[in-house]
């Protein structure tokens, strides 16, 4: 695979923080050091939000670092860096040109003469398999060929690192498996320059076939959990219980990132009550701590979807994932928000469900909306919330009042998303009601009507 004499990383990325606006709680990476090796294929695999693609970018030169340092060859990378080329997700190609229009945009600052251009695009078609597309454009196509199409403008340029921001996401399995084996037998090609590979993905198995080095990221911010080198030879067989080994490993990295054993850590705050709105004129701290964890981002609607599929005997997570067709860290913030409120048990990598959980079954709907709403309002964020609402002189604060206090409790999490997920339930529980004109939040008061007054 393109053998080279130097022992040296090909790319290195060294304690990369990277912030999208100025305050800590815009932090999306923290302190990330990822090494590219000579000949590497390298998978960033972990949940959404914890800066994959940023890593990417940053990689590429897209993005200049709030901190650390890119090198490519030993030397720091300063604006884009020329030996890297980049597939997108959604392919990312004009609509207006053809696929040789498009191909060639690889080659566009490297001024190339134009037969050794029209040399180069004769090979990447071939190479990708297009032969006979030349002249079509994209709406011609399938989603496997708009990928080839992606494929060859990315190495058209004789990249050393292809970046592959989850480019099989957007198709089929059939198709997925077919690119999958050619961009391995690309890589693989000695006609290429192609050194290596750094691969976003959210597909746990897609990591263990494709990578040598598989970088588990956690969240909130972006960091490194642990690293596992998958020494597995190529080709690779799905059915080996080696593979499976490696798959059930990174499977117990993130179920104990996301969902650990024992008791869930919380943050205790002392909630101070403001005499405005905004805090103005000075606060005056109450004495009641109230200890609290943030809420995973999951749909009440996903958490009562996943009640309802459960049965008596318990679930591995990971079959879970594969059977409900969610990603595996999607699957596990269902699970995690199920857990929290009290609906199942995730001993060791399984669900179980609790005798709650079992009960909720068997309810109709009225009577499992007065259970969900009872188990929400047992999660004691709500009763943070409520303290902050209590503590304003009118009993009303600005959604961004409580946004900026959830950022300072939980440094790690995004605040405005995790606001979005406590509104959600908590309007759903009818725990405090929220103006959308006016942003403002206050307890639920329950409105009734006379017979004099219209409904």
């Amino acid at each position: 695979m393109n053998p080279t004499d130097s022992t040296a990383p090909l790319a290195e990325l060294r304690n990369i923080t990277h912030r999208f606006g100025d305050e800590s709680t815009d932090e999306v990476l923290h302190d990330v050091s990822i090494t590219v090796n000579n000949n590497d294929m390298v998978a960033l695999l972990g949940p959404s939000g914890c800066g994959k693609s940023t890593l990417l970018r940053i990689l590429t030169g897209l993005i200049k670092p709030t901190q650390g340092e890119v090198f490519f060859k030993g030397e720091s990378l300063h604006g884009i860096n020329p030996g890297v080329s980049m597939v997108f997700q959604n392919f990312a190609l004009y609509p207006w040109l053809t696929v040789s229009q498009n191909i060639l945009l690889g080659l566009h600052k490297l001024r190339l003469e134009e037969k050794e251009q029209y040399e180069r695009l004769n090979q990447m078609i071939e190479l990708v398999g297009l032969q006979g597309y030349p002249n079509s454009l994209p709406k011609e196509l399938s989603g496997g060929m708009k990928q080839r199409v992606g494929f060859g403008r990315a190495i058209i340029a004789q990249p050393e690192i292809l970046c592959l921001d989850e480019p099989f996401s957007a198709l089929d399995v059939l198709t997925t498996e077919t690119l999958r084996t050619e961009l391995i037998r690309l890589w693989t090609d000695p006609a290429l320059s192609l050194n290596s590979m750094v691969m976003v993905t959210h597909n746990i198995h897609e990591a263990v076939l494709m990578a040598r080095q598989i970088v588990v990221l956690a969240a909130h911010p972006g960091r490194v959990q642990t690293v596992v080198k998958n020494d597995l030879p190529y080709p690779r067989d799905e059915d080996s219980p080696a593979f499976r080994h490696v798959v059930d490993q990174i499977h117990g990295i993130l179920t104990q990132a996301i969902l650990p054993d024992g008791p869930i850590t919380t943050v205790s705050v002392t909630v101070e009550a403001e005499s405005g709105p905004a805090g103005e004129g000075g606060a005056e701290r109450a004495p009641h701590i109230v200890p609290v964890s943030p809420l995973p981002r999951a749909l009440l609607s996903e958490v009562q979807g996943l009640i309802s599929y459960l049965g008596d005997e318990p679930e591995d997570i990971s079959d879970l994932s594969s059977q409900i067709g969610k990603d595996f860290g999607a699957t596990l913030s269902v699970v995690k928000a199920a857990e929290l409120l009290g609906f199942v048990d995730t001993p060791g990598q399984d669900v179980v469900l609790t005798a709650v959980g079992k009960r909720f079954n068997t309810l109709g709907n009225v009577e499992k909306k007065e259970v969900l709403e009872e188990q929400i309002r047992k999660v004691k964020i709500f009763e943070l919330i409520l303290r902050l609402i209590d503590a304003a002189p009118d009993k009303v604060v600005q959604d961004d009042f409580i946004i900026e206090r959830l950022g300072r409790i939980f440094p790690h999490e995004k605040p405005r998303l995790l606001w979005k997920t406590i509104l959600s339930w908590g309007r759903y529980a009818e725990i405090f009601s929220y103006d959308t004109h006016t942003h403002e939040v206050s307890r639920f008061t329950k409105v009734t009507f006379t017979a004099d007054e219209p409904a």
